[in-house]
């Protein structure tokens, strides 16, 4: 799967907070977002919080930007080794001011899980068709919005696994 942040003309803007949760579903989820050179600024994976890069581990590349607007937001596309078990690709949002429960609900939403009233610290949603983990959670002061997409051999067996579940 490819994803791309694609840099739109330079349009001074920044991304206000309540659009993160949009953000992070047009470059995980739809594969591309419209970003001006204002709204995002280049940055590595050495500068995300030490939190969040100490969950993310040890990635073989990293693409981050650091998205301009109110607090600290980050968007960060990570490629992991081939392994069993493995995320190959990480895809997520974090921000120290982006609203957790109403990101929460707009993932929950898209993913086809309907909505909870019930709200944890961290929520998981699993889409065996599509090979991805969806999550929303905290690391330190920071929300994140995050997809683990899921290797096809992982892919492959889940959906096996699943297909052997009584219906």
């Amino acid at each position: 799967m490819l994803i791309a942040v694609l840099l739109a003309g330079a349009v001074a803007a920044d991304v206000p907070v309540s659009n993160l949760a949009r953000v992070f579903e047009a470059t995980c989820l739809d594969g591309s977002a419209r970003l001006s050179a204002d709204e995002v600024s280049a940055s590595s994976f050495d500068q995300l919080p030490s939190d969040l890069r100490e969950r993310l581990g040890r990635p073989a590349s990293a693409n981050v930007w650091r998205l301009n607007g109110a607090g600290n937001a980050y968007l960060y596309i990570l490629d992991y080794p081939a392994g069993p078990g493995i995320s190959p690709k990480v895809c997520g949002v974090a921000s120290d001011s982006m609203d957790l429960q109403s990101a929460a609900s707009a993932l929950e939403v898209r993913v086809g899980a309907g909505t909870s009233r019930q709200r944890a610290r961290t929520m998981q949603w699993i889409n065996l068709q599509n090979g991805y983990i969806a999550t929303a959670t905290t690391a330190a002061k920071y929300n994140v919005l995050q997809i683990n997409w899921m290797s096809e051999a992982d892919k492959a067996a889940a959906l096996s696994q699943a297909e052997q579940l009584p219906h």
